[in-house]
């Protein structure tokens, strides 16, 4: 098994050490669902790590940040008590998160405030961003995809002690 180590140059497999993220959580009763989300968003931000242009690297670490907070809205029905299916008023997904647990709100805070720059990206605007910004956006998705790690592992650490 390998683990998912979130360095300054972003996720990287480490040999021979247990897994604290996403394998892990897929193999035991933590939604796989969002096990998925994360190991959607740890492939997002390894390609982001070989993008050659700033705009790609900072769209590519967008959206593995989505999948993450994808990953946090997943992890989060699990743990909430049983309540009707309905319609969220909204499909924002930094909106879903923060809602889902309020620890995230400062990371929702965070990359709504950059949504804007994505659109800019993706509408084909260079200057959008430069090297500077999309290494920085990039070092904090992979500080957020810890942070997501960490939670997912605490539910599954949270699962495990109420069977006790």
């Amino acid at each position: 098994m390998s683990t998912i180590d979130f360095g300054i140059r972003g996720p990287r497999h480490v040999p021979g050490e247990s897994s604290r993220g996403a394998a892990r959580c897929a193999g035991h009763s933590t939604s796989a669902r969002a096990a998925t989300l994360l190991r959607k968003a740890d492939a997002l931000l390894s390609a982001a790590a070989g993008a050659d242009a700033p705009p790609e690297r900072f769209r590519l670490a967008y959206l593995a940040a989505l999948r993450g907070a994808g990953a946090v809205v997943a992890a989060a029905e699990l743990r909430a008590p049983a309540r009707p299916l309905r319609r969220p008023g909204t499909r924002n997904a930094w909106v879903l998160m923060a809602r889902a647990d309020e620890s995230f709100a400062v990371w929702a805070d965070y990359f709504a405030d950059r949504s804007a720059t994505r659109t800019a990206v993706e509408a084909g605007v260079a200057r959008a961003v430069d090297v500077d910004d999309a290494g920085e956006f990039y070092d904090e998705v992979g500080r957020f995809l810890h942070d997501v790690e960490d939670y997912l592992a605490s539910e599954e650490g949270a699962e495990i002690a109420s069977t006790r």
